[in-house]
């Protein structure tokens, strides 16, 4: 039978096409060949957020806009809603019988990524919350009622982080019964909370709502000012969207869980866990995956320090660079998550109607080309954002000198990202 692989990438250092060594200094170079190639060439901001895309033909957008494709959407949503925890909640308590726990983990968390590239922020028309809460809101709600600017993304990043704790600490994360609750619980909370303040909670506090729109960022569709539908450069969308320390937080959030992710999956974590009981086994977890986020934020807190005084007066360092982070995010996402998705997502399917997963369908060999193709360009995309950002607000003289430490940082994220999903 078919089991949830906790483990989320396949193959070790031996899958590898090329010796690790070589692919560590071989990423390093690119990034630092695009950096100084950035620097003689893109001496001034490019990008144009909102303002840029090649409109498509106008009967697109109407289409896009039609009544219909959004109530499709809200039902396709509801009836997903609905599969997944009823069959969590009904069905089997064991994830090689139920397929409810591949559905959550990996048809919805990381086919969401997919669809989010591939087609834009899509999940905020199909959010089932969103749906229920905004129809209870007119029920009940009050037209006066709105979310505390107070409360910023921090109901985002403590929804994230109670699902990246479920997936990557708690030991039972595959029992269909541990997803029910989850969804259950989180599904309610959200719910209530939209019917008392509206549609406008999920913007900055559903966490898959903020997450999914992040990734939707780098999406090649888009919309203009205008309101056309467009075809735009990913890049472009970086800049469309809220900023904000708090968003910060939930990028580094995501960041910190893929890196702990990978750190889970190296021989000696398994070595550090075969003693301990169940509760030591979740307290260093809980401990591991808190560490590893604050790691990764400590690192880009430091780089933003040594950019800040190169900085134009007037400039708030932390949330300036915010977006150059989506593109490094995705990248570990893909790279972390693609095995999983090709072999473990076929079990939804095999679970419902019969056959054998095929384990034949992409070789150790493209995975390994695919995760380090997506961490290497990931950061490209990162230092181009960064360096488009730079030119705007880094001080006449000091363009090339302040963004050496963002520089730095990306190699050396790199460099671990790699590292990790060698398995050594």
């Amino acid at each position: 039978m078919s089991q949830v692989i906790l483990a989320h990438g396949v193959g070790g250092r031996s899958d590898l096409p090329v010796p690790l060594w070589l692919a560590l200094y071989a990423a390093a170079l690119a990034l630092v060949v695009s950096f100084v190639a950035l620097g003689l060439l893109w001496t001034a901001p490019k990008l144009r957020g909102s303002a840029a895309g090649f409109g498509v033909p106008p009967r697109v957008t109407r289409w896009v806009d039609a009544r219909f494709i959004r109530v499709a959407l809200q039902v396709v949503g509801l009836l997903a809603l609905g599969a997944v925890a009823g069959t969590a909640w009904i069905g089997p308590n064991d994830s090689a019988e139920n397929p409810a726990t591949t559905w959550f983990y990996v048809w919805f968390w990381v086919g969401g990524v997919a669809v989010s590239l591939a087609l834009g922020p899509i999940y905020r028309l199909a959010n089932p919350l969103r749906t229920l809460g905004t129809l209870l809101h007119s029920v009940v709600g009050s037209s006066d009622s709105t979310v505390p600017d107070r409360v910023g993304y921090r109901p985002a990043l403590v929804g994230l982080f109670a699902f990246l704790w479920l997936e990557l600490v708690y030991p039972a994360s595959d029992s269909p019964r541990a997803v029910a609750i989850f969804i259950t619980i989180y599904a309610a909370v959200h719910i209530a909370a939209g019917a008392r303040f509206g549609p406008r909670w999920y913007d900055r506090a559903d966490g898959f709502e903020v997450y999914f729109g992040l990734v939707a960022r780098l999406s090649p569709i888009g919309r203009r000012d205008d309101g056309r539908v467009v075809l735009r450069n990913p890049l472009d969308g970086l800049l469309i969207g809220g900023t904000g320390d708090g968003l910060t937080a939930v990028v580094l959030l995501a960041l910190g869980s893929t890196t702990f992710d990978g750190i889970t999956r190296l021989p000696w974590w398994a070595d550090l866990k075969r003693d301990l009981s169940r509760i030591e086994i979740i307290g260093l977890g809980t401990a591991g995956l808190i560490a590893t986020i604050a790691a990764v934020a400590v690192a880009y807190a430091g780089a933003i320090l040594l950019t800040r005084p190169y900085l134009r007066k007037g400039v708030e360092p932390y949330s300036t660079f915010v977006h150059t982070l989506i593109p490094i995010m995705v990248g570990y996402t893909v790279a972390h998550y693609f095995s999983l998705l090709v072999f473990q997502g076929q079990v939804g399917y095999v679970l419902v109607f019969g056959g054998k997963i095929d384990y034949t369908v992409v070789s150790t060999t493209t995975i390994a080309v695919v995760q380090i193709a997506a961490i290497v360009g990931g950061h490209i995309l990162g230092v181009v954002a960064a360096h488009d950002r730079a030119v705007g607000v880094l001080r006449t003289g000091y363009v090339k000198v302040g963004q050496y430490a963002m520089l730095a940082l990306m190699v050396a994220y790199t460099m671990v990202g790699i590292e990790l999903v060698s398995g050594v």
